[in-house]
């Protein structure tokens, strides 16, 4: 697509049904790497009286042949575009349809529909993948039944895989082996996947409450099958959990995942073939952080649930990718908090909104949850999709209660199962569990933009009340409804009452009497625990907030609070100079916590300082420098003044064992906590524990920590302990994206670092983990990124350009990291507007890019 040719704009308006379907298909593929051929079989069915050109999406194939009933078509009965093929005038209703074409998979660094990774050939058909595959009706509201023929040499693919069960194994015949797959189960194009190619089989099983035996396979590359136990274990849990939670059983008697080295996602939930990019599935104590199993098992849930949310019952349209996204994050997040601890994944979940989704609702890329048009569909898998998605869900179960909302999710996969729906067939099923209508609930698809809720008090005189007036007055065209769970205290921090508020609309009201008569204000703790997702105004003073971040029995806005105080401090910093003074409250908190018996890992995450983005981000001010200079203060304050105690924490939690146990990892993530502290001392080097630990290490999260630390902190040892690292982990590809990134993450100054790393024998331009280790993390540093001259944007604006010929969707989300340059001071904004402008200028500009440096440009 050139910039000459503008791509068209799909508006949810003008969605119509499939005036064709294709429910049933017989695929073959003779696999080749240079070369492979397809041929798809389709039975085609009207769907309507009246018979009108059938169309099948078709982009990059190189066409042979078309028969219809058997006999070629004339080729004037037929035309091809770049698009797509057209059937001019279908004999019938009801007719056979035979189509084959060639693709070249070593060619396609897109990583869109068939193409090459390492040994294998692979596919990634979402959203729109399989048009590159073979002409089809490619669409996910067009549902057909999979039987599938895989041909290839066996010496190069021993193991060929595909949808469904293994029907047919054929022995090799003129040097190819064929095997057949077939999904009784009718699914849209978007979720077929093939895999071919040289991998190792584990295996495992699981016993379903039904007494089922489900065979459990992942396929890696040779070398990495002692890497596999954690994603079993995992798996096996998602299967049980969703069997205990929702009553939801395996629905084959085979469930697969292929680890792949090169994936532009984290996970692809193809019906009982999933492809997973390797880093989510490989994991062992040496190689793999806390954080890193803790994603692998998130993950391997998410992509297990949408076994029923997303495939059984699926989208209508590419509009409604919320309806299985949103929801199965949802799911994935209720199991990991049972899996672990719900204060900390309720912390995690919220940070994470708070610091990707919340400032994408507030920039050139903000769009409502149901997306209203979209060029390219891959640009909308997006944290609005997916997270703010989730949030939405889990107000509808904090409305509900989860034992109604379980009934209704139930109501729904019944009712819908094997169909293309919409958000409001999912709205209605709640409804019906519920028992009447859930006001302004739809509102929450179609508004873009985070919602602020402004909080007003007064005091009646004649009810001894304050009154807490609730006003949303972001969009009053289209109201919400609100969850506000919150709760009360007096100056003492005692509890006086806790409640659950349903708002419906704009405003509400709450009283609160006044304890033993007394006109004192209470301290009230809104939205606890982000009950919706929303951004809070209030007046609170600042020893209102202490008292919340002191006594607030709720883990997850007790952490909020001891954050608002933090954010405080530095807001008046800035103003007014006073670092110091301003900083007692937050060490006195400290200084409280350490006497408090809290597990270890929340007590890790209270004590860990908010980050540059964080504070930026809350109080939206874009002096780097400034806000880093204020924020090193007070971590070195903070170090100073609780040597011993930061000392003590860490010699008490420095002998761990190399295992996942709740224990073990909030030992290891208060001894970095304590590690990180100590570093920043301003008189005391502690650099020699930092060394001795990453040499020492028996786990991945205390040997990548030290490693880090160390660089951001710029260590005279620095050059010593990355080339340390290096040598150590040189042959694992997985652990490198680790190195890459910790050398860019942080501090200024990193564009020599990132020239020199981009040079490096194991970097790899066409890799997605590569490109996200390197430049992904150099432009998240706001430092280096965001320095003063600009010279970051030149930098990430060339190399988008690069990969706008390799793998445009890699590029389109590159691109996304300059939404925040509006914002910034100086001349950034003017510099990013000609960076951007020379990408929209490229001669060859994919759609996926095209659509994204538009939107940006726009807001500058």
């Amino acid at each position: 697509m050139t910039s000459s040719s503008p791509s068209p704009v799909h508006k949810i308006e003008d969605y119509s049904p499939c005036l064709w379907f294709t429910p049933k298909v017989h695929l073959r593929f003779d696999l080749d790497p240079h070369l492979t051929v397809v041929r798809a079989d389709y039975e085609v069915k009207s769907n309507g009286n009246q018979i009108s050109p059938l169309f099948l999406n078709g982009e990059n194939l190189e066409f042979l042949s078309l028969r219809v009933n058997g006999k070629v078509v004339d080729p004037s009965e037929y035309k091809i575009t770049d698009l797509g093929l057209e059937l001019i005038q279908p004999p019938n209703a009801v007719f056979q349809l035979t189509v084959e074409n060639r693709i070249c998979p070593n060619q396609n660094t897109s990583l869109e529909g068939l193409y090459q990774s390492g040994s294998m050939l692979c596919t990634q058909n979402e959203p729109e993948g399989f048009r590159k595959i073979v002409y089809s009706i490619d669409r996910p509201d067009n549902m057909m039944q999979f039987t599938v023929t895989i041909a290839g040499d066996p010496s190069y693919f021993p193991v060929m895989l595909s949808n469904g069960n293994l029907k047919e194994e054929h022995p090799p015949v003129s040097g190819k082996r064929e095997v057949v797959w077939e999904d009784p189960f009718p699914k849209p194009t978007y979720l077929f996947a093939l895999v071919a190619g040289e991998l190792i089989e584990t295996k495992d099983e699981f016993v379903t409450k039904s007494g089922r035996i489900v065979t459990l396979k992942i396929f890696v590359e040779k070398g990495n099958e002692e890497k596999v136990s954690f994603a079993f274990e995992s798996l096996k849990q998602a299967m049980k959990w969703d069997e205990d939670t929702f009553g939801l059983e395996y629905d084959l008697d085979l469930f697969m995942i292929v680890a792949v080295e090169d994936f532009n996602m984290g996970a692809m939930e193809n019906k009982g073939l999933n492809l997973f990019n390797a880093k989510l599935v490989l994991a062992d104590k040496k190689s793999a952080t806390d954080e890193t199993f803790e994603s692998i098992m998130a993950v391997i849930g998410h992509e297990y649930f949408h076994n029923w949310t997303g495939n059984r019952v699926t989208l209508r349209n590419w509009f409604n990718l919320t309806l299985k996204e949103g929801l199965t994050v949802f799911r994935d997040q209720w199991f990991t908090e049972d899996m672990t601890d719900p204060a900390v994944k309720r912390i995690k979940d919220i940070l994470f909104l708070k610091e990707h989704q919340f400032p994408e609702d507030q920039g050139p890329m903000a769009h409502p949850i149901i997306p209203k048009s979209y060029t390219e569909m891959n640009n909308f898998y997006t944290v609005t999709v997916y997270e703010k998605g989730a949030e939405v869900i889990r107000l509808v179960s904090q409305i509900l209660g989860r034992d109604v909302f379980k009934k209704g999710l139930q109501d729904y996969l019944t009712r819908f199962d094997g169909q293309g729906v919409t958000f409001e067939e999912f709205i209605s099923s709640m409804e019906r569990a519920h028992g009447k209508p859930i006001p302004y609930l739809r509102n929450w698809y179609h508004r873009s933009g985070t919602p602020i809720v402004q909080v007003e008090e007064s005091f009646d005189q004649n009810n001894q009340e304050w009154v807490y007036t609730l006003n949303d007055k972001s969009d009053g065209n289209l109201p919400l409804v609100f969850v506000n769970s919150y709760a009360a205290f007096d100056s003492k921090g005692t509890l006086i009452t806790e409640d659950k508020r349903i708002q419906e609309g704009t405003e509400d009201q709450i009283r609160i009497k006044t304890p033993n008569d007394s006109k004192s204000k209470p301290i009230v703790s809104f939205f606890r625990g982000l009950s919706s997702p929303i951004l809070l105004k209030s007046e609170m003073t600042k020893e209102e907030i202490r008292i919340l971040a002191e006594h607030e029995p709720d883990g997850v806005s007790r952490f909020f609070s001891f954050q608002n105080l933090i954010f405080l401090w530095m807001s008046h910093a800035l103003k007014d100079g006073s670092k110091k003074e301003n900083l007692t409250d937050v060490l006195e908190i400290i200084q409280s916590s350490f006497k408090k018996d809290w597990d270890k890992t929340y007590f890790s995450f209270y004590l860990t300082f908010p980050s540059l983005n964080q504070f930026c981000e809350h109080l939206q001010f874009f002096d780097y420098k400034q806000v880093e200079s204020l924020r090193k203060f007070a971590i070195q304050t903070i170090a100073e003044t609780f040597t011993k105690e930061f000392q003590f924490l860490y010699e008490e939690n420095r002998k761990t064992i190399p295992k996942q146990s709740k224990e073990e990892i909030g030992k290891r993530k208060l001894k970095n906590t304590a590690l990180y502290y100590l570093l920043h001392h301003p008189k005391i080097s502690f650099e020699s524990l930092a060394i001795s630990q990453q040499r020492e290490a028996k786990h991945m999260s205390e040997e990548i920590f030290a490693l880090r630390s160390l660089i951001e902190i710029g260590s005279k040892e620095k050059e010593q302990v990355i080339s340390l690292f290096y040598d150590k982990w040189k042959q694992d590809a997985l652990v490198l994206d680790v190195w890459f990134a910790a050398q860019v993450a942080t501090g200024e100054n990193r564009i020599s670092d990132l020239e020199r790393l981009e040079k490096h024998s194991k970097f790899n331009l066409k890799n997605p983990n590569k490109v996200r280790s390197l430049y992904f993390s150099f432009a998240r540093n706001p430092l280096s990124f965001h320095e003063t001259e600009g010279k970051g944007y030149v930098v990430i604006a060339e190399r988008i350009k690069q990969l706008n010929g390799i793998n445009p969707q890699i590029a389109a989300g590159l691109t996304k990291l300059f939404s925040q340059s509006s914002k910034q001071i100086g001349n950034l904004p003017m510099i990013a507007k000609r960076e951007l402008e020379g990408i929209q200028n490229l001669p060859q500009i994919s759609k996926d890019l095209g659509e994204v440096v538009g939107k940006i440009i726009k807001s500058l």
